[in-house]
């Protein structure tokens, strides 16, 4: 099993998820302009695409699935609940194929088990376990506390993406309305780096090969802090990074991704991560 991220920020979020047999997407809140570019940058095209998993329905997480659904009729799946919401609020032109998860604790999706959890956001919001051939990816964002059944469950993945949204200093001087700030802050909002790190130590994450921070905001965080404050509990055999915010990075199996950091200029001198590693 193997994943990447597309897009990992409060502008748009993407992961693709695969295996031998099966390519998932969770989430897609890419620009059209975004998708089929992107998933060239990794190699990928829509025919690889079976299905989409959604975590919620926030528009930065699901804004590009009417414009993927024009081009391939694809099944989307999530709760009933969430799923009502998307037929509800997105325009399709064709209604895509819905599919809700059992109350079992084991769904499947081509050749991935997949296991959800109930997350605490401002709109109903679930996690997953991805299995495929032994092997365990836990995802865990938008959520403002990790719930004791994902510190529980997750002890034993392989592979983990998680939130590491924001620094509260750095969101002391935000510009940001104070309702909004509020909410990021509380128990329906986003992790801080802290929160992630306290989580990843209560999970132990003894078997993990390697831990992706996602969703850091662009403003009110850096990838550095971020990726400090969560190595203070992950032993060192662990490799960390962390997703870049409006571009694809690397394939978890891509050893340049584990072991170093890249950057590129832009004109006028700005620094745009391709990844960043520690």
């Amino acid at each position: 099993m193997r994943f990447c991220s597309l897009s990992s920020c409060s502008y748009a979020n993407s992961i693709v998820v695969q295996d031998n047999n099966t390519c998932i997407l969770i989430d897609c809140g890419l620009r059209k302009k975004d998708i089929k570019p992107f998933l060239s940058q990794v190699g990928l095209g829509l025919s690889d695409i079976d299905a989409i998993l959604v975590t919620h329905c926030h528009i930065d997480h699901v804004y590009g699935l009417k414009f993927i659904c024009q081009e391939k009729s694809l099944p989307i799946y999530s709760t009933a609940n969430i799923l009502k919401k998307l037929g509800e609020n997105i325009r399709f032109r064709t209604t895509p194929t819905f599919i809700p998860f059992g109350n079992c604790a084991g769904n499947t999706i081509g050749s991935l088990s997949v296991a959800h959890f109930s997350l605490s956001h401002d709109v109903e919001t679930i996690g997953f376990i991805l299995s495929s051939n032994g092997e365990r990816m836990g995802f865990i964002t938008d959520t403002g506390f990790v719930p004791a059944s994902c510190l529980d469950a997750f002890q034993a993945v392989d592979y983990l993406y998680i939130e590491s949204n924001h620094d509260p200093d750095l969101y002391k001087k935000s510009s940001k309305p104070q309702h909004v700030i509020k909410r990021n802050l509380g128990p329906a909002g986003h992790l801080s780096n802290e929160q992630c790190s306290q989580a990843l130590k209560s999970m132990g994450l003894k078997n993990c090969k390697l831990v992706m921070l996602g969703h850091l905001s662009e403003k009110d965080n850096n990838p550095a802090l971020a990726l400090n404050t969560a190595r203070r509990h992950l032993s060192p055999g662990i490799s960390l990074v962390s997703a870049p915010a409006r571009t694809p990075g690397c394939w978890s199996d891509d050893q340049g991704l584990r072991n170093t950091s890249a950057s590129r200029k832009e004109p006028g001198g700005s620094i745009i991560l391709n990844f960043y590693a520690l």
